[in-house]
């Protein structure tokens, strides 16, 4: 677009400009590995139910060796992006549960699904200790939690998929009343605590779960969002590029890095990570949403009107999709009178 018709786009746009706040909640580390194929699946529990946030995936290549790792979000969910075709072992260990694994042949199949059904594991008392590595987000600290403290956080992150956050929140105290060097228990405090909208109390616990285990890059992400929310941004950029270090391929890290520098005015810093997260997952409306405004900002209003459009297509119904539909329609009315102020 000629640059000096695009004041008379950002004078109709700028009086509306959206701005989506991205929930925060842990993701996975994902490899980066040069290949174009992707491993996705989900851990159920034994009633069939999706399981909790933080259970640990490893992904070994059947020639041995471990080409990545990762945790499972709020919904159970995990994936491995863009891993060269081979094939794998994934592994999922979660304490109290059987190892258990399952063989992906991705020399075959671009993509694969797998679904994992824990089975309790009644033969131990003590937690699974699943295998060390520079992204380990279980510490020793973690497993060796007294058997009453593990059973309470098992039990509040079962209360915490079925939505019942007070509860969840009360065994949680107890665990860390009981073992107070609970990095996990504090990780999910302040889960529990950000969905509340407690952020000081969120940005406590984080805080706290970052001093005992600082390996955990799913922690420093969530610090990195409650400071987002607090406007504590300088607080949330040191705590998001840490996570970054630890977490280089989630696109939780880049989407809350893009919101800190999208309210520092940093926009190409912005544009650069809301890039990122948008690649690593595509089918997030509110990352497009944000990426829109910021295509605004640098004065895009065509790439702005893709991404708005990207966001609606994605999430029809969404609780900003009205607004995000207004928003179109304006920088569409504003695209078609350039042409005749320009006469």
């Amino acid at each position: 677009m000629n640059q000096r018709y695009f004041h008379a786009i950002i004078l109709i746009l700028l009086p509306v400009l959206t701005f989506y706040s991205v929930e925060a909640w842990p993701q996975a580390v994902q490899p980066r590995m040069g290949g174009q194929t992707d491993i996705r699946g989900q851990v159920r529990l034994p009633d069939g139910r999706p399981a909790s946030l933080g259970i640990y995936v490893m992904l070994d290549m059947i020639t041995g060796g471990t080409a990545a790792q990762t945790q499972t979000d709020r919904q159970g969910k995990f994936e491995f992006r863009q891993v060269a075709p081979a094939d794998y072992r994934v592994i999922v260990r979660a304490p109290g549960y059987l190892e258990d694994n399952q063989e992906a042949d991705l020399s075959r199949f671009p993509t694969t699904y797998l679904t994992f059904v824990l089975k309790p594991d009644t033969s131990r008392k003590t937690p699974t200790v699943p295998a060390g590595g520079p992204a380990e987000s279980v510490s020793a600290l973690d497993t060796a939690a007294p058997s009453g403290a593990h059973q309470n956080v098992e039990n509040a992150r079962d209360l915490m998929t079925k939505g019942n956050v007070d509860e969840s929140l009360k065994l949680l105290k107890k665990a860390v009343g009981e073992y107070p060097k609970y990095p996990e228990a504090y990780l999910l405090m302040g889960v529990a605590y950000s969905s509340q909208k407690k952020w000081d109390d969120a940005e406590t616990s984080l805080q706290k779960s970052v001093e005992l285990n600082q390996q955990n890059g799913a922690a420093y992400v969530a610090l990195g969002a409650v400071e987002n929310e607090k406007k504590k941004y300088p607080e949330a950029e040191k705590y998001l590029l840490k996570a970054a270090t630890l977490s280089p391929d989630s696109a939780d890290v880049h989407s809350e890095l893009g919101r800190t520098y999208w309210a520092l005015s940093r926009w190409q810093e912005a544009d650069q990570h809301m890039a990122k997260a948008i690649q690593l997952r595509p089918d997030d409306a509110g990352a497009h949403i944000l990426m829109g405004n910021i295509q605004l900002r640098e004065r895009n209003a065509e790439g702005a009107l893709k991404e708005f459009q990207e966001a609606v297509r994605l999430d029809p119904k969404g609780p900003l999709a009205d607004s995000t539909r207004q928003m179109i329609t304006r920088i569409e009315t504003a695209l078609k009178q350039v042409p005749n102020q320009s006469k």
